[in-house]
């Protein structure tokens, strides 16, 4: 059976192979095997943490290197990154309501009279609100474009694990 890691920190493949080896170094056949295995991985030396590298059988590494990577492991690591990318795109939904609702007293608060007067009799704060609708507007665009790419990450996920079954079987 094959097996997996996740690293825990950041990392590189030679690094990581090599600590996995019995002699503790990584032979250039077994860096070629993973590479072989982790295609996401062919054109990047750096792992950052949270990486899944998939072990190639070789009498070369560690017994015990990784854990056993059947179907139960591999749903219960897209179990684990699903509910995280859900608790951030709810984090990022409730970042993007307070912003709103911010934005909402400020404009509420400048239609008073008094306000109304004092932004029109004064040229400096009348360029401040442009600048602070402007950064609002700003705003509004990042945080539409965060939800986007995490859109694509669970996407990516959900196509990641599906091929890693698919290896794995």
């Amino acid at each position: 059976m094959r097996r997996i890691i996740i690293t825990d920190k950041p990392t590189d493949l030679v690094t990581l192979v090599a600590s996995l080896s019995r002699g503790g170094r990584a032979s250039a056949a077994t860096l070629e095997r993973v590479k072989a295995l982790n295609p996401q991985l062919s054109n990047t030396t750096k792992l950052g943490a949270g990486t899944v590298v998939i072990l190639p059988e070789t009498a070369e590494l560690k017994a015990g290197a990784g854990e056993p990577a059947g179907a139960e492991s591999l749903e219960t690591l897209g179990s684990r990154l699903r509910i995280g990318l859900r608790d951030v795109e709810s984090r990022t939904a409730r970042g993007f309501e307070a912003l709103v609702a911010d934005h909402g007293a400020v404009r509420d608060a400048l239609k008073a009279a008094a306000a109304k007067r004092l932004v029109e009799g004064d040229p400096q704060l009348k360029k401040q609100l442009v600048a602070a609708e402007a950064h609002f507007e700003a705003e509004q665009k990042r945080v539409a474009e965060t939800r986007k790419q995490l859109e694509e990450a669970a996407k990516t996920v959900e196509a990641e694990f599906a091929r890693m079954q698919k290896l794995l079987g």
